[in-house]
């Protein structure tokens, strides 16, 4: 049976700079096999004897959009010290869906005070073995699956095995418990050559409507978008990017510690944070009219400043009805 779930707010992780091959940025979530909330601050706690069980994920910076590197901190109380942790590298959806996926090929190296201090080794079935020494250990790991057959805006997430077939096994008697949503995210990196052809996109988005319009087709919002002090209009983040033309790759990331957003859509990266006019594109720096806020919980973008990333982006709006009309060409990335 799977251990009651809590959400709470991460701490800050170590502050550490890294040389990577490929440098990457993923906003995070922990949470158990088919829980049924999303996580908070990248982080989720599972019940473990006297204490929890957890594993917490921090946003780095992002210059590509493919990510092959994540990093990871679990901690365990003290009970658990003296057991295994058996990690694996599992396809997101298969395993949100079904519960099952393969394991992927690897590598896991453990850091302490900004050193390597631990590469581990994985068994024929690419599963890692963590011996549990101390409370709280740093983990950086790498997908080395051949890219050829991988799917579009593919999720690789680690997940501590359950069972008592492992020696020793922290969750021998309970089912998987820690489930690192999206650790790694196999996007699409701009020196891999695909075929792309742009899909021409209008949005229609009414100030207090609980709908918006995408290519004349309407999309519920479960809040509305609104006109914030500075006169500019905010829609909900996930909205917006998720209800784009379906052919259109994307992907919303979110990392609650840092208060920052990770947003991909079609060829382009951005990277916003609350309460900063300064963002990313695509790694470069742009200045926005005003920043992404957070309002009843809720992350709100700036659609203005969106808008006119895009190729061709173009607004304008109708004071009679309180709607901005939009219209841009977004780039499918064919397979």
């Amino acid at each position: 049976m799977k251990g009651e779930i809590y959400r709470k707010g991460g701490e800050d992780d170590e502050k550490r700079c890294m040389a990577l091959t490929l440098a990457a940025v993923m906003a995070f979530s922990v949470t158990a096999f088919g829980a049924s909330n999303p996580a908070q601050n990248g982080r989720w706690e599972s019940a473990y004897g006297n204490g929890t069980a957890s594993a917490y994920k921090k946003m780095y910076s992002i210059y590509a959009r493919s990510i092959l590197v994540g990093y990871t901190k679990l901690t365990v109380p003290k009970e658990a010290q003296g057991k295994n942790l058996y990690l694996a590298m599992v396809d997101t959806e298969l395993w949100k869906t079904k519960g099952t996926s393969e394991y992927f090929k690897g590598s896991l190296v453990e850091w302490e005070n900004f050193q390597v201090k631990q590469v581990y080794e994985k068994d024929l079935q690419n599963v890692f073995k963590v011996p549990l020494t101390k409370d709280a250990i740093t983990l950086e790991v790498t997908y080395l699956e051949d890219r050829g057959n991988q799917k579009v805006g593919q999720g690789i997430s680690v997940v501590a095995l359950g069972g008592n077939q492992y020696e020793n096994n922290l969750f021998a008697d309970q089912e998987d418990q820690l489930f690192v949503e999206d650790l790694i995210y196999l996007y699409l990196s701009p020196d891999l050559k695909h075929e792309v052809e742009e899909v021409p996109c209008t949005i229609d988005v009414t100030i207090g409507a609980d709908t918006m319009q995408v290519n004349g087709k309407s999309y519920p919002l479960d809040v509305p978008a609104y006109i914030n002090d500075a006169g500019y209009t905010m829609l909900p983040m996930r909205a917006l990017v998720e209800n784009l033309p379906e052919e259109v790759q994307k992907k919303v990331l979110w990392d609650g510690q840092s208060k920052t957003a990770l947003i991909l859509c079609g060829m382009t990266t951005y990277r916003l944070t609350a309460g900063e006019k300064e963002a990313k594109r695509n790694g470069d720096k742009v200045i926005l009219n005003t920043p992404l806020e957070i309002k009843d919980g809720r992350v709100f973008l700036p659609l203005r400043d969106m808008v006119m990333f895009w190729d061709n982006g173009k607004n304008s709006w109708d004071a009679s009805t309180k709607t901005v009309h939009i219209s841009a060409d977004l780039v499918h990335i064919l397979e």
